[in-house]
């Protein structure tokens, strides 16, 4: 199994990951904004953000200090394993 592919099993394991990655696949948010698009909790969002974060999946784009406005966004990688999600049918329409 490549890389890929292992990311894809990793986000689809967890419904909460699966609902942040399509999110910041529609652009870059601040967890405000994920859990008004998506109506997930906070500890939902930051359970969720996390573990994509550190394997990768996305990226926050201001200083790791910052307490409020932390925007988040996919990585390349995280760009290619929703990608794969897509065509592969992991995702719903």
């Amino acid at each position: 199994m490549g890389q890929v592919e292992e990311d894809a099993a990793f986000v689809v394991r967890s419904p909460h990951r699966k609902t942040v990655l399509r999110r910041l696949n529609e652009g870059n948010a601040i967890p405000s904004q994920i859990r008004d698009d998506t109506g997930l909790e906070y500890s939902r969002i930051t359970e969720a953000l996390n573990p994509l974060e550190e394997r990768g999946l996305v990226e926050l784009l201001v200083p790791e200090d910052t307490k409020r406005g932390r925007l988040y966004a996919l990585t390349e990688r995280g760009e290619d394993t929703w990608d794969y999600m897509e065509e592969n049918g992991m995702v719903d329409a």
